[in-house]
């Protein structure tokens, strides 16, 4: 009997072991579940603040701000999260980014949060606990894909229109009319052969669009959904520096600067503007039959109010106008580079001018047209627009030829900030 006593005895001693054992077992991998709990949440926290802080980096240098203070805005925002680099010194900013897709370029922000995750189980500073992210973020441009931008959200009738005797041609993009009305977009040109745009673009009316709009790509689509103003908050040009002019002279190329005349003049006159920008404070009028032409390097004309930079004030500021009207020839191209890159005419959303094209002139250019707040009106017999993108508060074509070839390279993007990788 004592053996067989002895023999439960050594059995039950080996169960408690064997439980202990899987007790411990147990506990570790509840342990080592909890350590990497806490390892995944610190890297998702760790991971939102450097995306937080690089796009805070990123709004800083949209805004025009210099490196210094991108990298400025990055280390506050990253100690609003949590990660004080004065404390733990886990924080490192780099105005350009030095390494990826964006290495070099200083419209990116890159931001690293690096530091030990205190855990149940793991040891401290082992590198199992050791946790590095990286947020990177700048300011992208976006391509919204409409070679011409009728912006009236209202109900605003013929947001868009076409007259029997326009000849429009559009490349590379198509027709955006924000407009809610039942005759938001209407088009009378009914001659398939004057009126086409490439495929797969098409028209896309808020509202309710009619007449013979081209059936090629996506044709006339009617209750789309209202488009935002690609360049809503596009900063406007500083005048710190420039130069004030209150005369022109043909004889003498136009220098970059602050013009307190209108520009134009009569007697067929032609006038070269040298590379730059030009900020208009009594709009241009080619009326007399003056011609303008852009040198070398492109040029961004800044169609503005008297007043400015100061804010405008109603029933004392006036703003020029934009008439290309008359015989003139006017032949100009944007800017390659810079904050105005591939924009070409940007009037003042204080100015509710509308832009006019009429006469028998010709216009050429590249780059972005915007007048937001006003329309544009083209009223030629037989003139000629040849450009890059049209975006106006409303577009009426009445006569004349119109073509656009709506390109990326070619026309300004609305820049925004975003996170990049």
């Amino acid at each position: 009997m004592r053996g067989f006593w002895g023999g439960r005895e050594s059995e039950g001693g080996q169960a408690i072991v064997l439980i202990a054992i899987s007790f411990l077992a147990l506990l570790m991998a509840v342990g080592l579940a909890i350590d990497a709990g806490q390892l995944f949440v610190a890297r998702r926290t760790m991971q939102e603040a450097a995306d937080a802080a690089a796009y805070a980096g990123a709004v800083v240098r949209y805004q025009l701000g210099s490196t210094t203070a991108a990298r400025t805005a990055a280390y506050n925002d990253a100690t609003l999260n949590g990660y004080d680099n004065t404390v733990c010194g886990c924080v490192t900013v780099h105005v350009p980014p030095t390494s990826g897709l964006y290495s070099g370029n200083d419209e990116y922000v890159e931001v690293i949060i690096t530091g030990y995750v205190k855990t149940a189980l793991v040891p401290a500073q082992s590198a199992l606990t050791y946790v590095h992210v990286r947020g990177v973020a700048g300011a992208e441009p976006l391509n919204n894909g409409y070679a011409i931008m009728a912006l009236d959200r209202g109900n605003t009738p013929n947001g868009f229109y076409a007259a029997s005797n326009a000849d429009i041609h559009l490349t590379g993009g198509g027709i955006l009319v924000n407009s809610s009305s039942a005759t938001a977009g209407v088009s009378d040109e009914c001659t398939a052969s004057r009126f086409t745009i490439e495929t797969p673009y098409g028209t896309d009316v808020h509202g309710t669009g009619s007449g013979c709009f081209p059936t090629t790509g996506s044709g006339l689509l009617n209750s789309q959904p209202q488009q935002a103003d690609p360049f809503a908050g596009f900063p406007k040009p500083s005048t710190t520096g420039m130069l004030h002019y209150n005369s022109i002279d043909p004889a003498i190329p136009l220098l970059p600067g602050i013009y307190d005349v209108q520009m134009g003049g009569a007697g067929n006159q032609t006038f070269q503007m040298t590379s730059g920008i030009y900020i208009l404070k009594y709009g241009i009028n080619t009326a007399g039959n003056s011609d303008f032409q852009s040198l070398a390097g492109g040029v961004f004309i800044f169609n503005t109010h008297t007043n400015y930079p100061s804010a405008f004030r109603a029933g004392i500021d006036t703003c020029g106008p934009i008439n290309l009207s008359g015989n003139a020839t006017t032949n100009l191209e944007a800017m390659t580079t810079g904050t105005y890159k591939n924009f070409l005419v940007y009037q003042d959303p204080a100015c509710t001018n509308d832009m006019t094209i009429s006469g028998n002139g010709n216009f050429a250019g590249t780059g972005t047209i915007y007048v937001p707040n006003a329309g544009f009106v083209f009223d030629g017999n037989n003139a000629t627009l040849t450009g890059s993108q049209l975006v106006a508060k409303t577009v009426n074509i009445q006569n004349g030829n119109i073509t656009i070839n709506f390109d990326a390279g070619n026309t300004a993007q609305p820049i925004l900030p975003r996170l990049s990788e």
